[in-house]
């Protein structure tokens, strides 16, 4: 540690080391030169610990979440606390895209535990004999109604999706690849593909957001734990597409399989 004294300030050096690798880092930092030796020990300590943690995370999210802590936070405490105590009892499951500007909890301003969200790219429910292919998705969905007793599933797509986009590419050029997980994933894409009838490309990919959704619903239905909710009246499935850029949401009406908007 070295120091350089300017008009009452003194200038200290802090070697830091981390426990990620043998990088030494130093950083000059202002101290009052009033402090005493305690002080000054304690203050070298809590500037040490603040620049590690500020190494450990991003400091815009530490910030956002600071601002969470302080206000969302406060406010909700007894709902969080109960959340805690007694588990999580979600009212809908909410099968979306991977996309980061489609955000469930955000566009609907959830209440903490009232979502059970599930992502992935181009939101596709898998057919359920592909239960150990692609487990993550059923697995999610199996856990939510057997488990949770969730009783109302939404399917939401949007536009401008890029998973939907790269998977209609892959289908019209049969050009999947089995060593990539994107590829083999988006191979679910084929049966809604095969359901188009627009022949502008443009009209066909944003048909396609449309018509997997459709699918991915008849899918969920095939699902036996589903089957039986359905039989008995206990659950409800609803499909959506969201236009990002007017955020407007478009609903399913099963009645004339036309999305409409709410």
């Amino acid at each position: 540690m070295s120091e350089d004294t300017e008009t009452g300030i003194s200038f200290m050096k802090i070697n830091e080391h981390l426990d990620t690798g043998p990088v030494l880092k130093t950083y000059k930092v202002k101290i009052d030169s009033n402090l005493n030796a305690t002080e000054l020990e304690k203050k070298l300590s809590q500037l040490a610990t603040e620049k590690i943690i500020e190494n450990m995370f991003p400091n815009d999210l530490t910030e956002k979440y600071k601002n969470w802590q302080n206000d969302t936070f406060i406010k909700k405490k007894a709902q969080f606390e109960r959340l805690a105590r007694e588990g999580q009892s979600p009212k809908y499951i909410i099968i979306s895209c991977v996309d980061s500007r489609v955000d469930p909890n955000s566009i609907f301003k959830s209440e903490p535990g009232e979502f059970l969200v599930h992502r992935n790219i181009a939101n596709i429910v898998p057919p359920y004999n592909y239960i150990t292919e692609h487990s993550g998705t059923i697995a999610a969905i199996e856990f939510g109604v057997t488990v949770l007793k969730v009783e109302n599933i939404i399917v939401m797509g949007h536009s401008g999706c890029g998973g939907i986009k790269n998977g209609y590419s892959m289908c019209k050029e049969n050009s999947f690849n089995t060593n990539s997980s994107i590829s083999n994933w988006l191979n679910l894409l084929k049966p809604s593909f095969n359901k188009l009838t627009n022949m502008n490309e443009d009209e066909s990919i944003e048909d396609l957001e449309k018509v997997s959704i459709k699918t991915s619903i008849e899918n969920l239905k095939s699902y036996p734990f589903i089957q039986e909710k359905l039989d008995s009246k206990e659950i409800n499935i609803y499909g959506s597409w969201i236009d990002i850029g007017a955020g407007k949401i478009h609903a399913l009406d099963f009645e004339s399989s036309i999305f409409e908007q709410i």
